[in-house]
């Protein structure tokens, strides 16, 4: 059964769900609803696709993922205008969260998820595409404080024309939180010389028996890639097409729902 609870003011608006949705939900953020406050109770299974493309200067992002509950959320930027995104998301005891962030479009981001209960999960993803100008100023940070937590940050990048791409991972393992497994992975694709890339991984870790790593790479297509391509007929246009969707379309492949799944990969190119 699906229930759900939501109520709005002039800025933003928040929602609290429970049961189990059978399909995803859809929210866009606007100029008019900037603020958005997300109660998945305790028990209760969702997924929600999240998207703002609108003028405003700020969107702010508040998730609570109460024990045992399960949320896997989608957030799409593709704004024309740079803008501060902050997320802030907790976790419970036995929670489940999934976030998958897919940048399209110059922004200040960041997004901090804290486990405070124990058996909590907290997994980031981040796809970033960047072309023509755009700057991006992007920050994750998983952070635990209890024990047996578990999560992941990943992202993975494209930047091509005159692109600036800045991206701050980190995994915080607080001195009560043993037992987690958590790591970080930071991969950029770098696709002409005018993109600037800066990948800054970092790992905190205050306890022991822990199970945690990061790591950060930016690579470049080689003449010799495109040639390849070429000799098969294939146009550097479509070329440059196919390294981008098998560099980050991976990422899509291990999402909770075929519908977010088909939004994700779709929504970029409208």
């Amino acid at each position: 059964m699906h229930m759900q609870k939501a109520t709005s003011s002039h800025t933003g608006q928040k929602m609290t769900l429970q049961g189990k949705a059978g399909t995803s939900r859809c929210i866009r953020l606007s100029s008019r609803r900037s603020e958005l406050s997300i109660t998945a109770a305790r028990g209760s299974e969702h997924a929600l696709f999240i998207t703002c493309g609108a003028s405003a200067r700020r969107f702010v992002v508040k998730i609570a993922v109460e024990p045992r509950a399960i949320l896997a959320v989608v957030f799409m930027w593709k704004g024309k205008k740079r803008a501060n995104i902050a997320a802030h998301i907790t976790v419970g005891a036995g929670g489940r969260f999934r976030l998958l962030n897919v940048t399209h479009g110059s922004c200040v981001h960041k997004v901090v998820s804290e486990v405070s209960g124990r058996g909590g999960e907290s997994f980031i993803d981040w796809i970033i595409h960047g072309r023509g100008t755009m700057k991006c100023l992007l920050s994750a940070r998983n952070i635990f404080t209890a024990k047996n937590g578990r999560g992941d940050v990943i992202v993975r990048g494209v930047a091509e024309g005159d692109t600036k791409i800045v991206c701050h991972g980190s995994v915080e393992i607080g001195p009560k939180a043993s037992g987690t497994q958590a790591h970080l992975t930071e991969k950029i694709l770098v696709l002409d010389p005018t993109a600037r890339v800066d990948v800054m991984p970092s790992l905190d870790v205050k306890t022991h028996d822990v199970s945690a790593s990061h790591s950060a790479s930016i690579s470049r297509i080689h003449p010799e890639d495109l040639f390849y391509f070429a000799s098969r007929g294939i146009l550097e246009k479509k070329a440059r097409k196919l390294f981008i969707e098998g560099f980050l379309g991976s990422m899509l492949e291990d999402m909770p729902e075929d519908e977010l799944r088909k939004i994700a990969k779709t929504a970029p190119n409208e």
